[in-house]
């Protein structure tokens, strides 16, 4: 989660997480783990990311007599946690006009499609900022600064 909202602050963009995120109508109040202020979507202008890391393995060793513990999921699990969590918040944050994307990541490393395509989105973004300080640091060095040599002898 903080490596989340620290990749989306070196995009500029203004970053809450934990119990500074927006939740969701009173009602429901729900709270997402990072908050994206002005994304700047249609339809909406904050986005809400709700961070989880699952486990690829079914359940634990007191599940069924112990005889699936270590045993590998075949199904998308990571689909599966993702409804859970659509489910959950999209509904509520849309009546708040704030968008939500789950952030469903594995702990051996599988990244959900979804949570996928954001961080491209936040690394594209942090790329295009960084080539444009690039560029805006060229034309600084270029003539903007530049300072005339001196024709007077200093002896």
């Amino acid at each position: 989660m903080n490596v989340l909202a620290r990749l989306a602050r070196n995009t500029s963009y203004s970053v809450c997480v934990n119990h500074k995120v927006s939740t969701t109508a009173a009602a429901s109040n729900k709270q997402g783990d990072v908050e994206l202020v002005n994304f700047g979507l249609e339809g909406s202008n904050n986005l809400v990311i709700d961070v989880s890391i699952c486990c690829d393995h079914i359940g634990n060793s007191t599940v069924n007599n112990r005889h699936l513990t270590g045993k590998m999921h075949t199904n998308d699990y990571l689909q599966a946690r993702a409804g859970v969590k659509n489910k959950r918040y999209k509904d509520d944050y849309t009546a708040v006009d704030t968008a939500f994307a789950p952030a469903i990541v594995s702990v051996n490393g599988e990244i959900h499609p979804e949570f996928l395509r954001l961080l491209w989105v936040l690394a594209d973004k942090q790329t295009c900022n960084y080539y444009a300080l690039i560029v805006a640091e060229e034309e600084i060095g270029s003539g903007g600064f530049h300072v005339e040599s001196s024709t007077h002898a200093l002896f």
